[in-house]
């Protein structure tokens, strides 16, 4: 084609057509712009739609993930929910309200934060930052899984410090009583009157832990349904 532009224009100047050859070279120069303007296009347009087949692939996985995520904070919860009742039993007896000492005594330990954690699946939104989180098209999607990863944060800082005052509490009772699984109902008894054990109990914040709980549990779900729609819309 090249080749072609360049033994026309030879063959104008030759039979000293300059008019024609400047309207050819005009010409030429408009085709070519035309030609880069096709082409600038269709790669912008195979680069839309590698990132919109990447977003696919992203929002996939981080279901994936979220999915795996609402299970465990659904155990969290309903562990933190049972922790409440069972310390609200403790409460009672230290307002002198009535109480079975069996129920002391097999609830003691279930009170207390020591064990529960939570660590969130991050493969795919660490990937997702490192390539920018704008890949993400819908601006409400980017909002809601920010703001999902921030609940994500501050819940598994309220855990830590309850995992910190259960423990306190636990190694505290550990030298009062005899076995710290099965604490006799006269070391409870003990125990209720002791104004350290009292008071740590009262500050054991597990009501401020289960409503963490259940607001990162409520953004992990409603980020899976903003992920469902989104990909059920592509």
């Amino acid at each position: 084609m090249i080749s072609l532009f360049r033994k026309i224009r030879q063959k104008l100047l030759h039979e000293n057509k300059l008019g024609n050859y400047l309207k050819y070279g005009i010409g030429e120069i408009i085709l070519v712009v035309i030609g880069i303007l096709l082409a600038l296009q269709i790669n912008n347009w195979n680069e839309a739609n590698k990132n919109t087949k990447r977003e696919e692939a992203f929002l996939f996985n981080l279901q994936q993930d979220l999915r795996s995520d609402s299970l465990h904070l659904k155990e969290i919860k309903e562990t933190l929910r049972l922790a409440v009742v069972y310390k609200r039993v403790f409460e009672n007896q230290m307002k002198g309200l009535s109480t079975d000492p069996d129920s002391l005594n097999a609830h003691f330990l279930k009170q207390y934060n020591i064990l529960l954690d939570f660590v969130p699946n991050s493969t795919t939104v660490d990937e997702l930052s490192n390539n920018g989180l704008n890949l993400i098209s819908n601006p409400s999607m980017r909002r809601q899984i920010v703001t999902l990863y921030n609940d994500y944060d501050e819940l598994i800082l309220k855990l830590r410090i309850g995992q910190e005052k259960g423990r306190l509490i636990v190694d505290y009772v550990s030298q009062k009583v005899i076995n710290i699984n099965s604490p006799t109902a006269d070391e409870i008894r003990d125990l209720l009157k002791d104004n350290f054990y009292v008071n740590q109990t009262h500050m054991n914040f597990l009501g401020t832990q289960l409503t963490a709980v259940n607001q990162a549990f409520q953004q992990c779900e409603e980020t899976l349904l903003m992920i469902q729609k989104e990909l059920d819309h592509d």
